[in-house]
């Protein structure tokens, strides 16, 4: 059974390639068949300068939470439980979903197993994505799923159902199907899914697999690939299972699917609410050069794939559809300079006890393990300094897969292998 994170496939590979070390990745061609001689590499493209400057905040670190098991490929964190003692529902990509506390007790119990629905997703990608627990959870014990299934292959969006009580677990003959998006490929199903302050179902759904989007599905505004959609889930908009909100940017517009809050995406990784400002944050994972991130915005597109990062493709030297306005991301890194290979998203920090970290965007990339904090300008909308966090030290296991706040706003960081780890200040660690 597949152990391997979430973000996209091409990971594996490139890593394979590339000099960890800060070199560039060479696609090899074959030789021509009797030629005798191997081809030249093709050049890479001219490293592109630092746009903000980097420095490292020092004090800074990890901690393993102890628990007596490891957790098989944990992706998504649920808000806490209500009367629960801070319990949050962690999912794991094969199925399976705890309720843990996080409160370094180590305690963790069984909160749906959903193993057996999931039997044969293997593949890369395939599996559990999200899960987000209602707002008015603690009286309607609803709770939404985003995962896959195959024979056809698809990403599943559905409601579901939990107990009464101070220890809540699910009840899967409740659960009630929202979504199917039929998938044309095993990746770049992105899926993550979160409430907003308003009240409805946030899902980022990538854009179906291979190379350059050559079928132009994130761009394509009748189809939910490559989109962040947003859902009214407690109405119903005539025989759908769901609601339109009335003010979604394309809810009256024929020519849009008017599920579509925002467009453009490649494999979004990471979907996260600022709860100060109100803003909606957005990890995007690249394909060869840049790993982004974005701020999203009503009816915004953020190009992919007429656009990669914030430079124009050329797999795609002319938009979709002629006349496209399109948003640069917050910010970029790239492979060229071996910052990382595949970004994991996060959220921006309002916690407590870590006031030196107070307003930054965290985020981290799965490839290199490396942790960082992206400091924001006054109107909290551009970058302006990027932080180093945590770098992996070498012959450590650390591939993380998200960065999420726990119940008081401090950053939990899952990774594949099957930890969690606090992020805090080194003086909390060595106490401990």
């Amino acid at each position: 059974m597949s152990r391997r994170p979430l973000p996209h496939a091409a990971c594996l590979a490139l890593a394979a390639l590339l000099h960890l070390g800060g070199g560039v990745a060479h696609a090899v061609p074959e030789a021509l068949p009797g030629d005798g001689l191997a081809p030249e590499a093709p050049l890479a493209p001219p490293v592109p300068a630092l746009e903000i400057p980097e420095d490292t905040l020092p004090g800074i670190g990890l901690s393993r939470l102890v628990f007596d098991r490891e957790f098989d490929s944990p992706v998504a964190l649920s808000t806490a439980l209500p009367d629960s003692g801070g319990e949050q529902i962690l999912a794991l990509q094969r199925g399976e979903f705890c309720a843990v506390k996080l409160d370094g007790s180590g305690q963790w119990r069984s909160f749906l197993d959903f193993r057996p629905r999931m039997a044969g997703i293997v593949l890369f990608e395939e599996g559990v994505h999200g899960i987000a627990l209602h707002p008015q959870f603690e009286k309607n014990r609803l709770f939404y799923l985003s995962y896959t299934q195959n024979d056809p292959r698809r990403t599943v969006i559905s409601e579901m159902r939990a107990t009464e009580g101070e220890a809540p677990t699910a009840l899967p003959e409740t659960e009630r199907v929202l979504l199917e998006i039929p998938q044309p490929l095993a990746d770049h199903w992105g899926g993550h899914i979160t409430f907003g302050p308003d009240g409805h179902l946030y899902i980022a759904l990538g854009d179906g697999g291979l190379r350059s989007d050559p079928y132009r599905l994130a761009q394509n505004p009748w189809v939910l690939h490559g989109k962040i959609l947003r859902l009214d889930v407690n109405t119903r908009s005539g025989r759908l299972p769901y609601g339109i909100p009335a003010d979604n940017p394309f809810a009256h517009e024929q020519t849009v699917r008017p599920e579509i809050f925002a467009l453009g995406f490649r494999n979004p990784w990471g979907l996260a609410f600022d709860p100060h400002t109100g803003h909606l944050w957005c990890a995007d994972v690249g394909q060869d050069l840049w790993e982004e991130i974005n701020l999203v915005k009503k009816g915004a597109n953020y190009g992919w794939s007429d656009r990669d990062g914030p430079t124009t493709p050329d797999f795609h030297p002319q938009p979709l559809i002629p006349g496209t306005a399109t948003t640069d991301p917050v910010h970029a890194y790239t492979r060229l300079r071996g910052e990382g290979l595949c970004i994991v998203g996060g959220h921006t920090y309002r916690g407590e006890k870590m006031p030196a970290l107070q307003g930054m965007y965290l985020f981290a990339d799965w490839g290199y393990g490396t942790v960082w904090g992206l400091e924001m300008d006054a109107l909290n909308e551009r970058a302006t300094r990027r932080l180093v966090l945590h770098r992996r030290a070498e012959s450590t296991k650390l591939n993380p897969t998200l960065i999420t706040p726990d119940a008081e706003g401090e950053p939990i960081l899952l990774s594949q292998e099957g930890s969690l780890y606090r992020i805090e200040y080194i003086e909390a660690i060595s106490a401990e």
